[in-house]
């Protein structure tokens, strides 16, 4: 199962969901995009969020979302509605969302302090497991 998380810069939250899921999820592939990638490295915070947990993110590099990656992705998992309303037309039958499925959307911690990313990366664990849950039956 190859499963595609999508945020807008693929700096924070999609790639906490990403490097969370290979640690916690051996049986599936995991990868992460933005809408708008900038090919920079994953935020401090959220390289500090996941180190705490002993999750090395270091490698990361911000990506734009491409056709491969949709062609790829059994599933695609947008951070929040406004994220799945742009993916609509692309690849509507692959779109999983948290929020339908007993979780919530995922705020951008962007610029907020640690304690803000320490509760989206709360938040996302939550939603993947229930997503995991959902998905392995």
């Amino acid at each position: 199962m190859n499963i595609l998380y999508i945020c807008a810069g693929n700096t924070c939250r999609s790639p906490m969901a990403q490097y969370y899921s290979q640690a916690a999820f051996a049986k599936a592939n995991f990868r992460s995009r933005g809408l708008y990638g900038s090919g920079g490295t994953m935020s401090q915070k959220s390289l500090e969020v996941l180190g705490r947990e002993g999750i090395d993110g270091q490698t990361h590099l911000s990506q734009t979302l491409q056709e491969e990656d949709l062609a790829w992705a059994d599933w695609i998992v947008p951070m929040t509605r406004d994220i799945q309303g742009q993916l609509r037309d692309l690849c509507r039958d692959k779109v999983f969302t948290f929020w339908d499925h007993g979780g919530s959307e995922i705020p951008d911690p962007y610029g907020g302090d640690e304690i803000i990313y320490q509760i989206t990366y709360d938040l996302l664990k939550k939603n993947i497991h229930l997503m995991m849950e959902t998905l392995e039956g």
